[in-house]
Order: C-alpha cells, then sequence, then structure tokens
C-alpha cells in the first residue's frame, strides 16, 4: 500500500515538473505573439486588464485599465496600456504608456498585467510631451540633463511625466499633488510611478498648496497645471478645474514661479489655458533645431498612432 502511494506521489510530481518546465520553456518571439494574442487577449486588439472605481458604489466613478496591442510598420509589435473612462476607448482616454515586453518569454511571462512600464518613453502626441517640450522651447531651462531646480505639478494622473523626469533629469525636485488618492494608487499600482529621493506625491488640494506657497514665500522653478476632470463637469471645461481659474489663485502662481502675470486662455475644445509670462521667456531666443536634437536624445516616441 506505502510503496503504490509512493510511486502515485512520485508520478504527481513528475507530472507538475513536466508542467512547470513547458510553461516556463523560452518561446520565440512569434509563438510568445501567438500566446499574448491568443489566450491573454482572446484574439482581441484590447483587454481590460482592472476596473478601478473609487467608489464601488457608483460606477460612474469607475476607471479602466486597458492593454491594447500595437503594431509597427515593420511588423513588429509591442502593447501600450490606457487609463480610460470606457474600456472601448470611445470616450478617448486620460492617460497612456508603453509596456516592457519580458525579456523571458515563456507561458508565465504572457499576462501584460504583469508587465513592466515603460517610464522612460513618452509619446510625442501628448499633453505630457507638449508640457515636457514647452519647457525647453521657452527657454524656461536650460538644454542639460544635469539642470537643477524644482517643478510643482498639480495633478499627478498617472505619474507619468513625473516619472520621465524623474528618468532622465536627476537634479530636479519634483513634488507632485493631487486632491485624488486615488491618483497615486493608480501611478503606482499599473503605471510604473516610483517615489525616489527626488520625486515625492502628496495627497491634499494643489491650489491651495500655491496659495500656502506663496504666503510663505516659497518658490518653484515650474508649475505643471493637470488638474482636470475624469468625467464630464456641468461648465464643460474639463481642465483645470475651477480651484485653479481664480483671480487669487493665478495671482498666488505668479508669486511662486516669479513671473510678471499668469492669465487664462480661451477654452479650446473643453480646456482652459493658464498662461505665464517673465522676462526670461519673453527675450529668449530658442534654437529649435537644437531643441528638437536634444529632446530627441531622450525616448519620445510616436508609438500611439500605432494603438489608435
Amino acid at each position: 500500500m506505502l510503496k503504490s502511494v509512493a510511486l502515485l506521489a512520485a508520478l504527481f510530481l513528475t507530472i507538475q515538473a513536466a508542467n512547470y518546465c513547458m510553461k516556463d520553456k523560452e518561446l520565440s518571439e512569434n509563438e510568445f505573439f501567438d500566446q499574448v494574442q491568443g489566450t491573454i487577449f482572446a484574439n482581441q486588439q484590447n483587454r481590460v486588464v482592472a476596473i478601478e472605481c473609487p467608489d464601488p458604489k457608483d460606477n460612474s466613478t469607475c476607471l479602466y485599465i486597458v492593454d491594447r496591442i500595437g503594431y509597427l510598420k515593420d511588423g513588429s509589435w509591442f502593447v501600450g496600456r490606457f487609463l480610460t473612462p470606457v474600456p472601448d476607448l470611445t470616450k478617448g482616454f486620460l492617460s497612456v504608456s508603453k509596456l516592457v515586453k519580458p525579456v523571458f518569454k515563456s507561458m508565465s511571462t504572457i499576462d501584460t498585467a504583469t508587465w513592466m512600464v515603460d517610464v522612460g518613453t513618452m509619446d510625442a502626441m501628448t499633453p505630457n510631451s507638449v508640457e515636457l517640450s514647452s519647457l525647453f522651447t521657452t527657454g524656461h531651462f536650460e538644454m542639460n540633463r544635469d539642470v537643477s531646480g524644482n517643478i510643482t505639478f498639480l495633478g499627478v494622473a498617472t505619474g507619468g511625466l513625473m516619472s520621465f523626469f524623474s528618468t532622465y533629469f536627476k537634479n530636479l525636485k519634483l513634488t507632485g499633488i493631487d486632491i485624488d488618492p486615488q491618483s497615486e494608487y493608480l501611478a503606482k499600482k499599473w503605471f510604473g510611478y516610483r517615489d525616489t529621493k527626488n520625486s515625492k506625491i502628496l495627497i491634499g488640494d494643489g491650489a491651495e498648496h500655491i496659495v500656502e506657497m506663496a504666503r510663505r514665500e516659497e518658490t518653484s522653478d515650474a508649475v505643471l497645471v493637470d488638474a482636470c476632470h475624469n468625467h464630464a463637469p456641468p461648465d464643460g471645461i474639463y481642465c483645470p478645474v475651477e480651484a485653479v481659474r481664480t483671480p487669487e489663485f493665478l495671482k498666488s502662481l505668479s508669486a511662486v514661479i516669479g513671473t510678471k502675470e499668469c492669465h487664462l486662455g480661451s477654452n479650446h475644445l473643453g480646456n482652459a489655458f493658464i498662461m505665464c509670462s517673465n522676462n526670461r521667456i519673453d527675450q529668449s531666443t530658442v534654437d529649435i533645431p537644437t531643441v528638437r536634437s536634444f529632446l530627441k536624445n531622450m525616448r519620445i516616441d510616436g508609438f500611439l498612432k500605432n494603438l489608435l
């Protein structure tokens, strides 16, 4: 009897070991793609990785983490990750990042939910890229990755812009303020953001933070405002939220970044724009080809068009 039990146990372990070896057998690029597309994406272009609802009793607060396969002209493929209010992306998206395919390709690594986010790559057509580029095309920052200073982010979205700055500009102190704890959670859970000695996310009211900075006569080399509504607001202006469109805030913002003035631009496609100017920017003469060359040394890519 004991011998039979021992034989059955040995057979079970052998089968388990064989299954494990099959699972961890390295796959070719084509085999790996077939498993990702067929097993994980069920032969669809999109997959919903997770549904995140700050208020479980209110489905209107839900946001979807959606992975999507993109194809390049050379026949290669990659996966992008979206944060979106609807899983089919028909109402747009709040953030997009590129994922890193695992080096070891096997059945145990086909699930894109476990893949790392490429925080050092940014799409050229996203608002993050526009904000980053504007700091150099205006002459606000020197074209030097060793540049020092501090940047304040009002609204962190999924932390993508902070992660990008942290990757390439090691001497910049980055402080993100977001009124919604869910933003920090999503940034760290799904979009690869990590706190570092020079990069921190704080939970609080960003508008009040700037007003308090002005009261204490504290300064910031740049304030990037990404305080937006996730769903349609009554006034139709998604960005920025009402609190950062008040005269008190604009006056405080001007004091914090040392500008001559800050004012609101016209509403365009559901957005209002805060514009600030100072003598340094107004008198700056920037060589755009040089700026373009500087930015190309970072991974500012055009991957989004291959996802949509």
